[in-house]
C-alpha cells in the first residue's frame, strides 16, 4: 500500500486486537442485539457504600466495580435466563438455549502496559463481597506478571484447534497464515525469554482459564473514566454469551421522584447508568424483568450490601439502625423539600394572582372595545342594507329593461330567421325542380339512344343471319351435288 501523507503511525494489529476484532467481527454479522438503558438512583446506595469501607485498610476496600459486579451477580440470580448460552443454526432454524449455573463474568481490565484484557470471573454467583475483593487483588497482582502475548496466543490457538476438530479447515489455514506470516505475524516469546516466562508459576501469572468465555460479559466504563457524563449506546454481545452489561460512572442528574403527598418533583440525584444488552434469539425484554426488579429493590433498601461482606462486624440491630437513619435523612430530604414547594407555591400563588388582575383589565378593555366595534358594526350594517336596498332597486328597472331589450332583439331574430328559412326552402325546391327536368332528359336521352343501338344491333343480327343462311345453303350445296351431273359422270 502506498505511503499516505499525514499518517502519524502505522501499528499492524497484535493478537489482543486480533482476537477483539474477529469477536467483534462475528457479533455484529450474526447476533441481533437489543439494547435497554437502565438508570437507577443510586444515592443512598452510594452513602451507604461510603459507610461499608468506614475503618477498613484501603487494600481491602470494597470497590464500586465490586460493589456494582456483586449487584449485578444477585440480578443475574434473579434472572438465570440472562446468565445462559446459545446455540443456533441458521441454515436449519435450530436453536438451543443453556442456562447456567456458574456465572462467570468476563470483564475487560486494563494491564500495568496500559492494554485491555478481558478476565473471567469465574464462580463468582457463591462469592461474597471480601471474596470478590480477594479475588481481583489476586488477579491484579498475577496480571503484572503475565506476558499478554502469550496468554492470548494459548488461547487463539485452543480456538484454532477446536474450530479444526470441527471441520473448519479453511478457517485453520486462514488463521495459522494470518498469526505465522508478513507484517501480521504474531510475536510471542522465544528461546530464552520463553523459557524464564514459563518458569513463573501458573498461579503467580494469568493462564488461558483466566481469559477464557465466561457466561456473561460485564464493561465497566465507570472504572476508565470516573468524570464521565454519558452512558454507553450500545456494546456487543460475545458469541456464544447472550447477555451484555455496560456500567457507567455515577453522576448528578435531575430526577423525577415522588414525594409522601404522592407528588412528583425533581431533585439532584445520583444516578449510575446501566446498560443492558441482550440477544433478540434467546431473550425478549420481558425477560429481564426479573433482573431490572431485583436491582430496583437493591438500591431503594441498600442497607443489603451489608449482609454481603463476609467478614461485616455489623448485627441485624445495627442494620436496622442504619434504615432507620436512611429513612430520617430521606424525610429531611422530604420537608425541606415541602418547605421548597410551599414557598414556590406562595410565589406561584402572587403570581396567579397579579395574572388574573392583568387578565381583568384586560378583560374590561376587550369589553369596552367589543361594545364600541358592536355599535360601529350595527351602524355600517344598516348603511350597508340602505344601499343595498338602493341598488337592488336599480338593479332590478335595468334588468327589465334589459329583458324587454332581450325580447325584441329574439322576436327580430325569430322574423328574420323564418323569412331566410322560407327563401331558403323556395330556393332548394327550384333547384330540385331543374334538378329533375335534367334528369328527365338525361334519361330521355338515353332511351333513345339506346334504342338506336338496339335498332342497329337488330341490323347487325339480321345481316348476320342472312349471312349465315347463306353459308348453310352453299354447305348444304357442296355436300349434296345436282342429279343430272351424277348421271352424266355414270
Amino acid at each position: 500500500m502506498a505511503k499516505k501523507d499525514g499518517v502519524i503511525k502505522t501499528e499492524h494489529f497484535g493478537i489482543q486486537r486480533k482476537i477483539v476484532a474477529n469477536m467483534t467481527t462475528e457479533s455484529w454479522q450474526n447476533i441481533p442485539h437489543v439494547t435497554y438503558t437502565y438508570e437507577p438512583d443510586v444515592t443512598e446506595f452510594m452513602e451507604q457504600y461510603r459507610r461499608l469501607n468506614e475503618g477498613v485498610e484501603k487494600e481491602n476496600k470494597v470497590t464500586v466495580n465490586t460493589l456494582v459486579l456483586k449487584v449485578i451477580v444477585e440480578g443475574l440470580k434473579a434472572c438465570p435466563e440472562m446468565n445462559a448460552h446459545i446455540d443456533f443454526d441458521r441454515k436449519y432454524v435450530r436453536g438451543v438455549i443453556h442456562t447456567l449455573r456458574n456465572i462467570d463474568i468476563s470483564m475487560p481490565m486494563v494491564l500495568p502496559t496500559g492494554e485491555m484484557m478481558t478476565i473471567n470471573l469465574h464462580n463468582f454467583e457463591n462469592k461474597n463481597l471480601d471474596e470478590m475483593v480477594a479475588y481481583l487483588k489476586d488477579v491484579n497482582r498475577r496480571m503484572a506478571n503475565t506476558d499478554l502475548n502469550e496468554v492470548m496466543f494459548d488461547v487463539s490457538l485452543d480456538n484454532t484447534l477446536t474450530g479444526l476438530r470441527q471441520g473448519k479447515v479453511m478457517q485453520t489455514l486462514n488463521r495459522l497464515i494470518g498469526s505465522k506470516t508478513g507484517k501480521h505475524k504474531v510475536k510471542t516469546l522465544r528461546g530464552r525469554e520463553k523459557r524464564e516466562y514459563n518458569k513463573i508459576p501458573e498461579s503467580d501469572r494469568l493462564t488461558r482459564h483466566d481469559i477464557e468465555q465466561g457466561t456473561i460479559t460485564v464493561s465497566n466504563i465507570g472504572s476508565v473514566y470516573r468524570e464521565q457524563r454519558g452512558a454507553a449506546a450500545l456494546i456487543e454481545i460475545i458469541p456464544p454469551q447472550v447477555t451484555a452489561i455496560a456500567v457507567g460512572a455515577v453522576q448528578d442528574k435531575p430526577v423525577v421522584i415522588v414525594n409522601e403527598n404522592d407528588e412528583k418533583e425533581i431533585a439532584i440525584r445520583e444516578v449510575l447508568p446501566f446498560t443492558i444488552v441482550f440477544d433478540h434469539r434467546a431473550l425478549d425484554f420481558a425477560d429481564i424483568v426479573p433482573f431490572i426488579k431485583k436491582l430496583d429493590s437493591i438500591f431503594e433498601e441498600p442497607e443489603i450490601m451489608f449482609s454481603w461482606k463476609g467478614s461485616s462486624n455489623i448485627s441485624e440491630a445495627e442494620i436496622e439502625e442504619i434504615k432507620v437513619e436512611r429513612t430520617a435523612r430521606e424525610s429531611r430530604f422530604e420537608e425541606s423539600r415541602r418547605r421548597e414547594r410551599a414557598k414556590r407555591e406562595t410565589e406561584r400563588a402572587q403570581r396567579d394572582a397579579e395574572k388574573a388582575r392583568r387578565d381583568a383589565e384586560r378583560a374590561q378593555e376587550r369589553a369596552e372595545k367589543a361594545e364600541k366595534e358592536r355599535a360601529a358594526s350595527i351602524e355600517k350594517a344598516n348603511k350597508k342594507a340602505l344601499e343595498a336596498s338602493l341598488k337592488a332597486e336599480q338593479e332590478a328597472l335595468a334588468a327589465q329593461e334589459k329583458a324587454a331589450r332581450e325580447i325584441e332583439k329574439i322576436n327580430r331574430e325569430a322574423a328574420e330567421k323564418a323569412e331566410k328559412a322560407q327563401a331558403e326552402a323556395l330556393e332548394r325546391a327550384e333547384r330540385k325542380r331543374r334538378e329533375a327536368e335534367r334528369i328527365k332528359e338525361k334519361a330521355q336521352r338515353d332511351a333513345e339512344k339506346a334504342q338506336k343501338e338496339a335498332d342497329e344491333q337488330a341490323q347487325r343480327t339480321q345481316k348476320e343471319l342472312e349471312k349465315a343462311q347463306a353459308a348453310k345453303e352453299k354447305a348444304e350445296s357442296l355436300q349434296n351435288p345436282p342429279k343430272a351431273e351424277s348421271d352424266s359422270a355414270e
